[in-house]
């Protein structure tokens, strides 16, 4: 036998006999599910992009687990799979923050999610993945399963299935150009998408995942979600070293992943949380006020195609300063420190350093943040021109700034030509209290609908349109209520079907014999049309919006309805109409 054949023969033999030494997994979902509900065993799904450099060790550790070690008896109790692309993935089920390049789903044959593993910080990828916590993970998840099979751990409610292909930007881009579908292209596209729909909310949408680090929350990280340390916000909530956070906002939580997964669900406007700790043998719900600005990250790491590119690093002013300069204290004031050489190759800008931005486009504040890059990010699109208020040598100037679009590994353009999705808007009307705006609304049309948006400021809500029904509904008979939500329609518009709402919140006070149901955070109403308009469409709104000390009410509050822009079906649009419910009659 030729030397070099028997050397090969022998190459192969050894990674056989290798291979054996370690525990097998699925690459195929299906297969992994289809053993699952053959042998009753949980299952946990690893999602891995596998291009992405990120978690690449910690993915070969787990995967390459001896059966005979603690992780692999824990590991050889579930059925495993590993799957390297989200190509026809249910993203809705499985969802995250999808800048995880490595990420781990504990679950059931019947697709229950018990905990997520995984997560991250803008420092590292790996800041929080450990073996060890991982194996506290994987017994957790059996003590879970025990429930589950017992019959006391209901399933809860599925969103509808979601695919990557089911986002155009994705399975035009990506898919049907056979590449991988990597996470952080699912996250990009979809956060396009939402832009052309006119629903992107930036201090959500591209600042995801607020570091539990800046409100004081520091883990033991092999021990799970054991504080080692606490300071600032959670120092002051009374949380301590030696805790074992047990749930946020009452949403039970047994992983890191789990945490930074709810507590990216908070709203940006919520000014308090609560966490359940378990501390010698008890457990305790403490209230943590958040501080300005929580939810602030760097956003470097994402490479959003969003990210407003501005060719200028810039230190805020101190109050000092501003109040020395005569400028607002909480306003975003700051010196440029560094300019880009890009900006000089691209005629960007003409900034020096030691220019003082003021303003942006006539605005000096942002009761959001105080940082100018933040505020830029939050108001302003990617790619556009804006208007610099500056002070230079003593001297106020106006120059222009035109701000670039980051491109990572992903076309920079939408392929989806803006005539044929982008969604047009009404310009939005406020309900206000003296100053104080306490609601806005907006409208649009597509997808054959009437959509109305509304977005509450913090502590104020609106009220459903089916109030008196609802009342109703549960006296009896009709009692002292808030006003309803009332849409005054054109004789022009042709409508069908009933109304839909956002399912509404129970503000009710029985004990007074008070019955009231109505929304808070962004929520919407939408009808279907029966014809679309060529022209504008001018609707009126009556709604009611209160907080804990006061009321402001708003009568035939204008919009003028541009008419339906996209030919296409709105992604974004058909998810928020899939939430709505139909208003009682």
């Amino acid at each position: 036998m030729p030397k070099v054949l028997l050397l090969s023969l022998l190459t192969l033999l050894s990674s056989i006999s290798g291979a054996e030494e370690f525990l097998s997994w699925h690459y195929s979902y299906q297969d992994a599910l289809a053993e699952a509900r053959a042998t009753k065993k949980p299952l946990i799904v690893e999602f891995r992009c596998a291009p992405c450099i990120n978690g690449r060790e910690f993915d070969a550790q787990v995967l390459y687990t001896k059966p005979n070690s603690h992780r692999g008896k824990l590991l050889k109790q579930f059925v495993r799979a590993r799957i390297t692309t989200m190509t026809g993935v249910d993203i809705a089920h499985f969802d995250r923050d999808w800048h995880n390049s490595l990420y781990y789903f504990i679950i059931n044959a019947n697709e229950d999610i018990y905990m997520r593993y995984g997560g991250r910080d803008e420092a590292s990828a790996t800041t929080y993945l450990n073996l060890d916590s991982l194996e506290l993970a994987l017994s957790l998840g059996l003590k879970e399963h025990e429930k589950f099979l017992a019959g006391s751990r209901p399933s809860p409610p599925r969103p509808r299935r979601r695919t990557p292909a089911n986002h155009p930007l994705v399975k035009k881009n990506v898919i049907s150009t056979g590449r991988c579908t990597e996470c952080h292209l699912i996250a990009d596209y979809t956060a396009q998408e939402k832009q052309l729909a006119g629903t992107l909310d930036p201090i959500s949408d591209l600042y995801q995942s607020p570091d539990i680090q800046s409100i004081g929350l520091h883990l033991d990280i092999p021990k799970g979600l054991l504080l080692k340390n606490t300071s600032s916000a959670a120092k002051q909530a009374g949380l301590l070293p030696g805790d074992t956070i047990t749930a946020i906002n009452q949403q039970s939580v047994l992983t890191f992943g789990d945490l930074q997964y709810y507590y990216n669900k908070v709203p940006r406007s919520a000014e308090a949380i609560t966490l359940t700790v378990h501390r010698n043998q008890q457990s305790y719900t403490l209230t943590l006020t958040l501080p300005d600005e929580w939810w602030k990250t760097d956003l470097s790491f994402r490479h959003w195609s969003l990210e407003t590119q501005l060719y200028f690093k810039a230190q805020s002013l101190t109050t000092e300063e501003k109040v020395r300069l005569k400028l607002p204290p909480e306003g975003f004031a700051s010196k440029i420190t560094h300019i880009d050489f890009e900006a000089f190759l691209s005629r960007n800008h003409q900034l020096k350093v030691g220019d003082i931005i003021t303003a942006v486009d006539g605005r000096y504040s942002d009761p959001r943040t105080s940082d100018l890059k933040a505020h830029i990010q939050l108001c302003h699109s990617a790619g556009k021109t804006r208007q610099l208020t500056l002070i230079r040598d003593q001297s106020t100037l106006t120059l222009p700034l035109l701000t670039g679009r980051k491109a990572f590994r992903k076309a920079t353009e939408n392929l989806i030509a803006p005539d044929q999705s982008e969604v047009h808007w009404s310009q939005p009307e406020s309900i206000t209290k003296g100053k104080q705006v306490a609601a806005s609304y907006r409208a649009c049309i597509a997808n054959q609908h009437l959509i109305i948006e509304v977005k509450h400021q913090p502590s104020w809500h609106t009220y459903a349109m089916d109030n008196p029904a609802r009342a109703i509904a549960t006296r009896g008979f009709v009692v002292d209520q808030d006003l309803p939500t009332t849409i005054h329609l054109p004789n022009s518009l042709n409508t069908s079907g009933p109304w839909l709402q956002s399912p509404p919140h129970n503000y009710s006070n029985p004990s007074i014999n008070w019955l009231t149901w109505g929304f808070e955070g962004t929520s919407y109403f939408a009808i279907k049309l029966l014809s679309t308009p060529q022209a504008d469409t001018q609707i009126r709104i009556s709604s009611q919006a209160c907080n804990k000390d006061s009321c402001a009410a708003a009568n035939a509050l204008a919009l003028k309805v541009p008419p339906p822009n996209a030919t296409q079906t709105n992604l974004m649009i058909s998810l928020i109409l899939e939430s709505l419910i139909p208003v009682a009659k």
